[in-house]
């Protein structure tokens, strides 16, 4: 039996994707949170919430998953002011 295969996308305004076209790193110790990282097998399972984004480009999955926890660990902090 075959794993599915993903794809792996990073969706951002255009400042967030600034950062991380200088490197990921320094999106991910910005205080920027305006990105989502997708990971998805098919593209109509992220097509709707892709227009609310200014860009996105494919990216590895070792990248989604820091992404994603980095973008996690912010919006946790942000949750603790609330």
């Amino acid at each position: 039996m075959s794993m599915p295969q993903f794809t792996c996308i990073l969706a951002a305004n255009k400042t967030a994707m600034d950062l991380f076209k200088q490197s990921k790193e320094t999106l991910m110790n910005s205080n920027n949170y305006d990105f989502m990282a997708f990971r998805f097998t098919q593209w109509k399972q992220v097509e709707e919430e892709l227009p609310e984004w200014d860009e996105h480009i494919t990216i590895d999955e070792t990248t989604y998953f820091e992404l994603y926890s980095n973008l996690c660990k912010k919006m946790q902090a942000l949750v603790q002011y609330l």
